[in-house]
Parts: C-alpha cells; structure tokens; sequence
C-alpha cells in the first residue's frame, strides 16, 4: 500500500476507542490550552486585522464563528481568522520533532467544522490525534532539511494536519481523504523570510494552514480530485519536492500504535520553540535569588547549539514577532516580569527601557554538543557569586508534563485579562467530559467568554 494510501486509511479507520486513554487526556489537555491561547488573541491586533479582511469578503452569516467578534461566517473563514487568534500569543504548543506549533493549525479547523457540523467530542479528540499524527510524522522525515530549504513547518505541515483532522470530522473515505491530502500539497506553503524583519507572516501560516484544511477536504467531498502520490511522489511529491534529504519510512512507522500528540510540548513561557528552555532557567534561577534584584546581575550566560543562536539570536528586535523569536528579549522579558506566561506581551514591552537595557547583559554561548531545545544559563551577580541551571527538558516537555491541574491553572490566566474564572470555567468542563458534549455547544461557551470582553 502506498504511504498516501496507508496515512488515509490509517485516519478513516480510527475510532476513539483505538486511541489509549492516557493520549486521549493529553489531548483534552492540548484543546484546553490551544482554546486558552484563542481566547487571550482576541486582544492583540493580528486576530483584528484578520477579521476585518474577512469582513470585506464576507456575505451573509455562516455555520460557524470568528471569536474575536462573534461573527458567523464560513468554516473556512472561521478557521482561517481563529487560526491567527491563537497563534498570535506565543504560548502554544510546540511539536519538536517538526519545529512547528500543530494547535494552532489544528484546533480552529477542528472547532470551526466540530461547531458547524455538531461533532460529538470523541469524534473531536479522535480528529486532533489524526492531526497531530500527520504533523509530527512529516517532521521526522523531513527535518531539519525542509526548513534548511526556507519553509516553515507551522504553515507547510500544518495545511496536511488540518487536512487530516478535518477529514476525519467529515467522514471521508480513503480515495476522497487521498485527494484532499493531494489538494493540501498544492497550498501549504510558509517561508520563514519573516525571521528577518519579524514581520506577521509566520502568524497568517497558521491560519492558512487551518484555512486551507478545511478547503482541501470540502472540495474532495464534492468530488474535486488531488494526486494520491502526494506524499512519497518522486515527480513532484511534496516531502522530495521540499526537503533535500528525508526518511519516507517515518510517515508510517508505527502509525496507530505511536502517538504524535503524545510528543507534543507545553509552552509554559512566552518565546518560540528555541527559547523556552532559557526562559524557564531564568526564572528558576530568580526565584532562588529572590533576595537579590535585577541591577545587582552583571552578565547572564546562555549556553546554547549553535543552532539556537543562528536561529534566535537577537540584541535587537524591531517588531513584536521579532521579539517574539528573539533569545535576549525573552531573557530580559522574564528577567524583567518573572514567569511570562500570559499573552499580554505588547508593543509597549517591546520598546520598554527597563527590558531592552537588559540586553547587553545577555551573552549567547555556543555548545553543540547540547540539543537544540535546551538551555543552560548562568547569572553572574556584582557580589561575585553566580548561579546556574540546566534546562534539559523544561516544564511542559513530554518528559516533564503538566499536568491537568497545570493546563487548568494556565488557561485562567490566559484568559485573565479578558474574563473572570466563572466565565472560563464552563469551558474547563465542558473540555474536560468533551466525550459527552458535541462542537456546537463547546463553541457557544467559548464565544460567550469572549463577548463577555466586550459587554
């Protein structure tokens, strides 16, 4: 069987009760965090910009609705706009293997067709771990080439995740489900040339990537055909026509019995996938230091590959997103605040004095014997002494989870500056017992979390 056969058969086929209970609560545990991160990009300004774009487009209402405002409109258009919503925070997931944030492709496709079509909760959980399943896969066989050649993971593998999710909502077959995949190939797309001015780009891939899944498998519903090739195609298939070296055998090695979502990370930190570890160190190193005060540091080391430093090395960021995927700004950021967890991170912080004058403090230090996921940092103080603390596998890595008490206790304070707890806890619950609830009502409360910002 061909490896786009065998990926499609793989997503019509699974049923909830194949999926092991421990990945079903890390999914659970997933959708309440990507709907935490929603819920707090409704005050930042690419969710805005998205929706007022939609509007222009926009005819008369749809099936399923924009968060940031309460407007109904198509399920592609929701995804699309919600897409943005959630990964504008820069606190979401983080999938290594792939170097890409899987949630913010998958989750809004996922509640967009889940609310439209009033998806029961199991069939929800069922279409992220087939979502999840396809993005992790197509970053073991393609990375770190695919990004070597200037393509962003989020946008590229993201458009077949959510192809795969929302597939699985619709009830595709397999040939239908191999032509929305071929679909999906002819529009992911993502350049990472937003790394050098820090421009908004790398934001809109995911919510492409949500957008275009829903297309893709509403024009295969209708009959519209895609190459069933489109995975391990020679001539033109997208892993050989995006990547310069890749392993073909991980798209299906172990699929149904290994579970990508089960190797996503948390994102306890604000930064990108390179800084949290440094972030996390940071604080850690603060908070033994709790006697002692910010003008009292007179170096902080951060030793890194050197990977990191090419990637996220950045004394002087000029946007928000620049900052957003700068090692010294994230640095300063909780030197300067302690735990940034929440999505509140603003323009004003990116210009504040008190933060960017901690620059000069931060040197980056290489070490590729390290991963590129960690950090070891060390604070040097004007008494002499210096601290230091390895961050190998910080907190939210599958190796060092959070728990559900964890995700609740982000989620609250995700949404801390646009609702109270009572609001968000109807969420929580309705998250938490998703297996007796359906897409439709999920998306009621989450909507009216979010208009409560307005009243």
């Amino acid at each position: 069987m061909a490896i786009t056969n065998q990926i499609a058969s793989y997503i019509v086929s699974t049923q909830f009760n194949d999926i092991p209970q421990t990945t079903v609560e890390t999914a659970k545990r997933l959708l309440l965090d990507g709907i935490g991160c929603l819920l707090a990009g409704t005050i930042a300004e690419p969710g805005k910009i998205a929706s007022k774009m939609n509007a222009h487009l926009a005819g008369e209402a749809g099936q399923s609705t924009i968060i940031i405002d309460g407007r109904r409109c198509s399920p592609r258009a929701a995804a699309f706009v919600n897409g943005i919503t959630l990964y504008s925070v820069g606190v979401n997931d983080i999938h290594k293997a792939s170097g890409s944030h899987p949630g913010g492709c998958i989750i809004p496709a996922t509640l967009a067709v889940g609310e439209w079509q009033s998806i029961n909760g199991k069939d929800i959980l069922t279409a992220m771990v087939a979502g999840y399943d396809v993005m992790g896969r197509l970053g073991r066989a393609m990375m770190p080439s695919h990004r070597e050649c200037g393509f962003h993971p989020t946008g590229t593998f993201g458009t077949f995740a959510s192809t795969a999710a929302v597939g699985r909502l619709l009830q595709l077959d397999v040939k239908k489900m191999m032509s929305a995949f071929g679909i999906a190939g002819s529009q992911a797309a993502g350049l990472t040339s937003f790394q050098t001015d820090g421009s908004l780009t790398m934001i809109f891939h995911a919510g492409r990537a949500a957008q275009n899944g829903v297309e893709s498998c509403l024009l295969a519903q209708e009959g519209f055909t895609g190459p069933h090739t489109v995975f391990e195609d020679q001539r033109g298939g997208f892993v050989q026509s995006t990547s310069k070296h890749y392993e073909l055998d991980a798209l299906t090695n172990q699929l149904g019995t290994s579970f990508e979502i089960d190797e996503t990370t948390f994102r306890p930190f604000y930064g990108c996938t390179y800084t949290i570890a440094a972030s996390s160190a940071t604080a850690e190193i603060l908070k033994r230091n709790s006697n002692k005060k910010i003008v009292h540091i007179t170096q902080v080391i951060v030793r890194c590959h050197a990977i990191v430093i090419d990637e996220v090395g950045n004394n002087n960021p000029q946007t928000l997103l620049a900052a957003r995927i700068s090692m010294e700004f994230n640095v300063a950021l909780v030197m300067a605040r302690g735990d940034v967890l929440v999505g509140d991170v603003t323009e004003t912080d990116l210009w504040n004095p008190a933060i960017r004058s901690l620059f000069p403090l931060i040197k980056l230090q290489e070490d590729s014997s390290m991963s590129s996921w960690a950090s070891v940092v060390t604070i040097h103080y004007k008494d002499g002494s210096t601290n230091t603390v390895e961050s190998l596998t910080p907190k939210g890595d599958p190796k060092n989870p959070m728990s559900w008490e964890d995700t609740e206790n982000k989620f609250y304070q995700l949404i801390e500056t646009i609702n109270s707890k009572k609001q968000g806890s109807r969420i929580v619950e309705l998250v938490h017992n998703i297996e007796n609830t359906n897409g439709s009502v999920l998306m009621k409360a989450i909507n009216e979390t979010a208009l409560s910002k307005i009243s």
